[in-house]
């Protein structure tokens, strides 16, 4: 294994960590440590430690900006991968944005408002990255990533890189239907020609409604629970008694029922915990299975 580990940090373009603790890179702010962390500059990059990886049966976890996941206490094993440099490039022309997998949202609602670009400004706030969103069909107000995509490119576990179109593929609620194991590697975003101005005022709005309806600012993971059909988890949750609920240190927020706080030296297990009380509540009372919008990864 260290001979293995040797080869990949000779590799241009790649930055490894032992044992980095998980809680540093999660927006929850839980979870033991990875065995490595993988910092990956280049699509050269990533070919060469996907490689090694499946040379030595390494299991490989992308990670954006650790939105949307819980991690266990026990950390997780194998490989957590990070994209950089070059995988985070952002290049604009006219209303496209060609975007590496590894942007932030935040750069790209940033970039496209600077350019005029409407259309993309149901992105503010969404703390993820271009891949993340991808994977996720991320969106807002009934709007989605995949309305703005023109294509977007993956890298599969045979190292072949494929580029697709929306159509190509299964987007719908929180899915794109992209086999497990592939990586996206970047995509181009489609808006609209608008004032600077205008873009700017949409992106405000956008901002206002998560703060006023979301707990922004705090250590969560965004939604737990998918809606289900016709009806609202968090709506659910709030009727089931949840709201300002605590278990050590995870409460259900007291903005809204469906994310859940860590107010300072949560675990993962008293959140999972938590996350169990609620779906057994919630079934219970209104005979409706809560499915997860997070993804609980790790060893416990």
């Amino acid at each position: 294994m260290n001979d293995l580990i040797d080869e990949m940090e000779k590799i241009p373009g790649v930055a490894l960590r032992r044992d980095e603790l998980m809680s540093l890179h999660t927006t929850l702010g839980v979870g033991g440590p990875c065995d490595f962390m993988v910092w990956v500059s280049t699509k050269q990059a990533l070919r060469s430690v996907l490689e090694l990886a499946t040379k030595a049966a390494l299991p490989i976890r992308v990670l954006g900006r650790g939105s949307n996941v819980l991690v266990r206490d026990g950390g997780i094993p194998g490989i957590v991968l990070r994209l950089a440099d070059d995988l985070n490039e952002i290049i604009v022309e006219g209303i496209e944005m060609h975007a590496g997998a590894g942007a932030t949202l935040a750069e790209v609602v940033n970039r496209a408002t600077a350019a005029g670009i409407g259309g993309l400004e149901f992105l503010a706030g969404i703390p993820g990255t271009v891949g993340g969103a991808v994977v996720t069909n991320a969106g807002a107000k009934d709007t989605w990533i995949s309305d703005r995509l023109k294509s977007f490119s993956v890298m599969t576990e045979d190292l072949d890189e494929i580029t697709y179109e929306p159509d190509d593929v299964q987007f719908a609620y929180r899915s794109s239907g992209l086999v497990e194991g592939w990586i996206v590697t970047d995509a181009i975003l489609r808006g609209y020609a608008c004032g600077v101005d205008e873009a700017r005022k949409k992106v405000e709005e956008y901002l206002t409604m998560r703060r006023q309806s979301q707990p922004t600012g705090e250590k969560t993971a965004g939604c737990i629970f998918k809606n289900p059909p016709g009806d609202a988890a968090g709506r659910l949750i709030e009727l089931a008694g949840f709201k300002g609920y605590r278990k050590g240190g995870a409460e259900v927020s007291t903005i809204h029922a469906n994310w859940i706080v860590n107010t300072g030296g949560a675990t993962a297990r008293e959140i999972i915990a938590l996350i169990e009380e609620i779906r057994n509540k919630v079934k219970e009372l209104f005979d409706v299975e809560l499915e997860l919008e997070i993804e609980i990864v790790g060893r416990d």
